[in-house]
């Protein structure tokens, strides 16, 4: 592993437990789709279920907490924006065939990462803040339900120029706000050389015991009454202590973004810490190369969803809980292989970007 400092003016070498992580994040982002789409958590194994429900949510939010690290790292704003707008456009051609694409919020995120480069770790913080306190007030200001069907998960204006900007930035799947506070935090992190022993054992402190308390204020917070009427408390469920205090990503609350967080940077220093030994390094190979591909799995994880996966999901003798697990396992090992067993150094979709962006 890299011990190099990373800086806005000089790029440094691949961190090996960045792509670990990453390899967690595409894995677990896979079983949460596969769940999400088949609807499995109405029935299923009792242990499946709690595992579904832990990684809803915190899949994504490690994704993109990488790629604040990542935007450190690489230390280029030029290629961070010539990336973004490729994301851009492969994202909104993605919505097409998968609603809960993350890709177009993903470009955002990256162009917000390259003009605060040159932030300090503690404007960095602040900004992750900011974006958690604007979602807060968007919250109170507007209706946070406005466009949704919840009944079948879809966005009924998502096309519209209100409902675009709308969705984009509050109420949205990733929205900006909260979710810039995740890439803020990467960046920070990866400002502070979280990558040093130290450190990374000093975020897996902090990052346990906010998990800890965010944990315990939700459990209280979620207790309270809902005064409001049956009419209203069915129709803005959303607005429910029980809801808004959850650590749940819809919506995207201030225990969610804490919890989440927490998450993220503990499985980020950890692998961090794990891949600091090479005998540990050597063993989770497979997975590094796994995560070297993170973008080609995306995309093709999706494909496997619908013209694999469903096809066989009509006339099932397992729970459909069940059968999304097995099948996102399958998925993984496959990730895994044909990750060690591609030839190149980056995956077909990684090398495309490379190539055109730089």
């Amino acid at each position: 592993m890299t011990s190099a400092q990373p800086s806005s003016e000089a790029p440094v070498t691949r961190v090996v437990g960045f792509d670990v992580a990453r390899c967690l994040a595409i894995l677990s982002m896979v079983f949460v789709n596969f769940e999400v789409v088949l609807g499995g958590g109405r029935r299923g194994p009792e242990w499946l279920r709690h595992l579904a429900k832990m990684f809803e949510g915190n899949a994504s939010a490690l994704f993109v907490t990488l790629a604040g690290c990542g935007v450190v790292m690489l230390g280029r704003r030029a290629v961070v924006f010539r990336r973004a707008l490729l994301l851009l456009v492969v994202g909104y051609l993605w919505q097409l065939l998968w609603p809960g694409d993350i890709l177009h919020y993903y470009a955002f995120y990256l162009s917000a990462g390259a003009l605060c480069l040159g932030l300090g770790v503690r404007w960095l913080w602040l900004c992750a803040a900011g974006a958690v306190g604007g979602f807060v007030a968007l919250f109170h200001w507007f209706d946070y339900g406005e466009g949704w069907r919840w009944t079948s998960l879809s966005y009924a204006d998502f096309w519209t120029v209100s409902g675009q900007l709308r969705n984009l930035a509050f109420n949205g799947w990733h929205p900006l706000l909260p979710w810039l506070g995740f890439l803020f935090a990467g960046m920070a992190l990866a400002k502070w050389r979280m990558h040093e022993r130290r450190r990374r054992r000093a975020v897996m402190l902090v990052a346990a015991a906010a998990y800890s308390a965010s944990w315990w204020l939700s459990s209280t917070l979620t207790a309270w009454p809902d005064e409001r009427s049956w009419m209203e408390q069915l129709q803005r469920w959303y607005e429910a202590p029980e809801a808004f205090w959850a650590m749940d990503s819809l919506p995207p609350g201030p225990l969610y973004m804490l919890s989440a967080g927490a998450c993220s940077a503990f499985i980020i220093a950890l692998c961090l810490e794990l891949t600091s030994h090479d005998q540990i390094a050597r063993a989770l190979r497979p997975l590094t190369r796994t995560g070297q591909l993170a973008l080609t799995f995306y995309l093709l994880h999706v494909l496997a969803l619908y013209f694999v996966v469903m096809p066989f999901a009509g006339d099932l003798e397992i729970s459909k809980l069940a059968y999304a697990g097995w099948t996102a396992a399958a998925f993984g090992l496959f990730a895994i292989a044909f990750a060690n067993l591609w030839p190149a150094r980056r995956g077909p979709l990684e090398s495309l970007m490379r190539r055109v962006c730089g």
